[in-house]
C-alpha cells in the first residue's frame, strides 16, 4: 500500500489552490483519496516522527499490573509501573508480633532503571473500582513515608527486575517486611489515635475487612495525576 500527495494547482484547475490532493493505492487500485488542506497536512506530517526504536518483548506481567511505560536501553529494563493490590487479610509483623489484619487496597508505583528499583510508592485506596478520578490516600501503617510516600527498604536487598512479573516478589517482601513505629504518626496514618503501630494492628484483629472511613487523605491528588509520571 502506498500513499502519493500531490501539489500542482493546474490539475486542480485552481479549484483547490490551497489543498493537497492525497491518494492512497494499492496493487495499482486506488482505494481512497481526497483533497486535505495543506496548512493542516503540514501540521500532521511535523507532528509524526519516525522512530528507530525496536520492539521489545514485554514478557509476563504481574499479577495487579495497571499501567506502566518501559524501555529496555542496553538490553536492561527501564520504565515506570503502576500496579493496585486488592484489599484482604494478610500477616502482619510487629517487633516480633505476628497478626492477621485486613489491608486496604494497596497502589504500589515503582520506578525501574538500569534493571534496579529506584524509587518505591505507596497509597491505599478506596472502594473496589479505581478509576483515574479515585483519591490517593496515605499508607495506614509503617514503613512508607507519610510526606514523600516512598518505602523504607531497611536491610532488605531487592532482586534485580529483568522482567515485570518480578514486581510480584516485590509487593510480596513489602508485605511480609516486619514494622515498627518508624513512619507511623497517629491520626495521619490513620484517623484512630492509637499512640503505637501495634494498638492499630490489634485493633485491627477485630476488623473481616479494612475500614477505609479511617483512611486519611495524602495530599497527592487523585490516581490520574500519579499516572502522569508514566508520560
Amino acid at each position: 500500500m502506498k500513499t502519493f500527495i500531490e501539489f500542482d494547482d493546474e490539475n486542480f484547475d485552481g479549484r483547490y489552490c490551497h489543498a493537497a490532493h492525497v491518494k492512497v493505492i494499492n496493487d495499482n487500485v486506488v482505494i481512497q483519496e481526497k483533497y486535505v488542506d495543506i496548512k493542516e497536512l503540514l501540521k500532521a506530517l511535523s507532528k509524526s516522527t519516525v522512530s528507530d526504536d525496536l520492539m521489545h518483548r514485554i514478557g509476563k506481567l504481574p499479577q495487579y499490573y495497571y499501567d506502566g511505560a518501559i524501555s529496555r536501553e542496553g538490553g536492561t529494563l527501564n520504565g515506570k509501573v503502576v500496579m493496585v493490590v486488592p484489599k484482604g487479610k494478610r500477616q502482619a509483623v510487629y517487633e516480633n508480633t505476628r497478626y492477621n489484619i485486613p489491608f486496604p487496597t494497596l497502589l504500589f508505583y515503582f520506578e525501574i532503571t538500569d534493571g534496579r528499583i529506584k524509587k518505591t510508592l505507596v497509597y491505599a485506596l478506596k472502594g473496589k473500582r479505581h478509576r483515574e478520578n479515585s483519591v490517593l490516600y496515605n499508607y495506614p501503617f509503617g514503613n512508607v513515608s507519610l510526606y514523600a510516600h516512598t518505602v523504607c527498604w531497611g536491610h532488605n536487598t531487592l532482586p534485580k527486575i529483568s522482567d515485570l512479573q518480578t514486581l510480584d516478589v516485590i509487593c510480596s517482601l513489602f508485605y511480609d517486611s516486619p514494622s515498627n513505629n518508624d513512619y507511623y504518626t497517629p491520626e495521619k496514618s490513620t484517623k484512630w489515635d492509637y499512640s503505637n503501630l501495634r494498638g492499630v494492628y490489634e485493633k485491627l484483629q477485630d476488623f473481616d475487612e479494612f475500614p477505609e472511613e479511617i483512611l486519611v487523605q495524602s495530599g497527592s491528588g487523585n490516581l490520574g495525576k500519579l499516572l502522569q509520571e508514566l508520560e
